[in-house]
Order: C-alpha cells, then structure tokens, then sequence
C-alpha cells in the first residue's frame, strides 16, 4: 500500500516514522501532527505531538486554505487533549 515495506509496524507507527519527514512549518506537518495527536491521545507521545504542531504553525502563511485547515485541526487536537 504504502511502497514495498512488508514489517509488521502498526499504521499508526508508519504514520509518526512519515511525520518527522515532512517540511517543518507547512500545513501538511501541522495538519499531520494535530491529527496524530489526537489519534495518540492518552499517550505520552499527543502531547509532544500537539506542541511540536503548535510550534510549526507558527511559521503557516497566513490567509491560505491549507493554513486555516491545519489550523482547525490545531484547535480540535488542543480541545481534545486539553478538556476535562
């Protein structure tokens, strides 16, 4: 499915090894981490997920279709991981 690896990682392994390869500070790596973390939650690992996105959104373009979406996914990952 996703090239020719044939190991036994989880999808959610594969998923967080993909992650650290993508450009820092794009809305693809905040996206990704947001939803990474919220798929971590309960973890020790959502929490650096989610403040490694918060970081990276920082250097988003603003006003781009692909900003506001990471952004959204930023806040959802935040409420999930941070409600009572």
């Amino acid at each position: 499915m996703f090239g020719h690896r044939h190991d036994e990682h989880s999808p959610l392994q594969r998923a967080l090894e993909a992650a650290g390869s993508l450009k820092a500070g794009s809305w693809e790596s905040v996206e990704s981490l947001a939803v990474l973390a919220i798929e971590c939650k309960g973890t020790p690992e959502a929490e650096q997920l989610y403040q490694t996105a918060f970081r990276a959104a920082a250097q988003l373009k603003a006003g781009t279709y692909g900003a506001v979406r990471a952004l959204a996914w930023l806040n959802r990952a935040g409420r999930e991981l941070h409600s009572a």
